[in-house]
């Protein structure tokens, strides 16, 4: 019989749980599944009647994964497969049978596990975040053990600690940078819509992309991705968002563009960093797009009907060739139609059995989400890269940018 006490804590639990969106999983011996709360709504899309009896792990397919979570401790997260056999992401927290204030709610139970449904872009970030301030914690605890040992060690130390504060200093300056390059907004234009989504795979990378608007009818868009990951991507990278900027209002069209600024970078660039870049143009008045692809990926035009017109690489990668004049294509475009320019990290990123996700992943992604927004295409290409990767991990930066032309062109 359940008493005045657990009567209690089980309406404070069922409120708790109410107001959101997280779940109370009891479990019983070989983990089973005794009880979920509140009990009249699904659990990852499984009514709770179908759950209870099953094993936790089992009936939901689960798969764990700790995250440190950048202070004292790490995190659980858990993927559970829905009933259309989609996977998704849950912070989760486990407590023992014993002990806990809400034990009563579900007697003999061994343990409890409590699960919150995290949005996917956002756990990512998180993940990103995470992921840095292990690395910084790791240097923290490097420096504590050392200033335990002997004192001939305390000279070194005292340089270490110099060094590493300039090392800090200097990635913080890089970080700064690399916050400056990207556009804080969009044009003002009645011709189309932007949104985009970047995440670094380091604190600092070498991707870039801008967005100029050359006059009341062009709209120009400029993705490049400089190889290598750390500071010296990022200062190569500032130093092309420099030369595009001074270029762009000077040279015509984005043929020139490139070959002035594959002058510049065949003559400076000294290390085993190469730069991919697409340049183009879209010609509203017109309806066109010219575009110049210095070694990028093919970027892509999703049109209405379903189709894609893809934007493939007709010149060589910045600063390969001195005194090379590059060339330029043009492609139509309509109302409707949406671009994305996005870089090698969303079309390399690799499955269990090594296979790339590939410029026909992005095409079925876009494909299947055009008559959503422009940000709910690109979360669902996020979505869609992340369950095909082995590891909710990326080993390059990402950027994707989309625009959807206005229909009423």
């Amino acid at each position: 019989m359940v008493n005045d006490q657990d009567m209690a804590t089980l309406r404070l639990v069922l409120s708790l749980l109410g107001a959101g969106s997280s779940s109370l999983i009891a479990l019983g011996p070989e983990g089973r599944i005794r009880g979920v709360l509140p009990a009249d709504r699904a659990f990852a899309g499984h009514a709770v009647a179908d759950l209870v009896g099953k094993p936790f792990a089992a009936a939901l397919k689960a798969d764990f994964v700790r995250v440190f979570d950048g202070k004292d401790s790490w995190d659980e997260l858990g993927y559970f497969v829905d009933g259309s056999g989609e996977r998704n992401p849950y912070m989760v927290r486990r407590f023992e049978g014993a002990g806990q204030p809400f034990s009563g709610l579900f007697p003999a139970s061994e343990r409890f596990v409590l699960a919150s449904p995290l949005s996917v872009y956002a756990s990512l970030e998180g993940m990103h975040e995470r992921a840095i301030a292990e690395h910084s914690r790791e240097l923290e605890e490097m420096n504590r053990k050392l200033k335990r040992r002997s004192g001939r060690l305390k000279k070194a130390m005292a340089i270490l600690e110099t060094r590493n504060k300039q090392m800090i200093a200097d990635l913080n300056l890089a970080v700064e940078l690399q916050k400056s390059l990207l556009p804080k907004d969009y044009p003002d234009t009645d011709h189309i819509s932007f949104t985009h989504r970047y995440i670094p795979m380091a604190m600092v990378g070498g991707d870039f992309f801008d967005i100029v608007k050359l006059s009341e009818n062009e709209i120009g868009v400029m993705m490049s991705d400089v190889s290598g990951h750390g500071v010296a991507p990022a200062f190569i990278t500032a130093m092309i968002k420099s030369s595009f900027d001074y270029l762009v209002g000077k040279e015509a069209g984005p043929a020139a563009v490139l070959s002035r600024l594959n002058d510049e970078f065949a003559k400076i660039i000294e290390t085993d960093h190469y730069v991919t870049a697409c340049f183009a143009v879209f010609d509203f008045g017109t309806m066109t797009c010219r575009y110049c692809n210095a070694g990028h990926p093919p970027q892509l035009i999703a049109h209405v009907d379903g189709s894609f017109t893809e934007l493939p690489a007709n010149n060589p990668i910045i600063g390969m060739l001195e005194d090379y004049e590059y060339e330029e294509a043009v492609v139509p475009f309509g109302g409707g139609d949406v671009i994305c320019f996005y870089t090698d990290g969303v079309i390399e990123a690799r499955a269990g059995d090594d296979s790339m996700f590939g410029v026909d992943g992005i095409k079925a992604s876009v494909r299947a989400a055009m008559a959503e927004s422009l940000d709910g295409m690109a979360d669902k290409l996020i979505t869609d890269l992340i369950q095909f990767m082995k590891d909710p991990y990326f080993e390059d930066d990402i950027t994707m940018l989309f625009g959807q032309a206005i229909e009423s062109l």
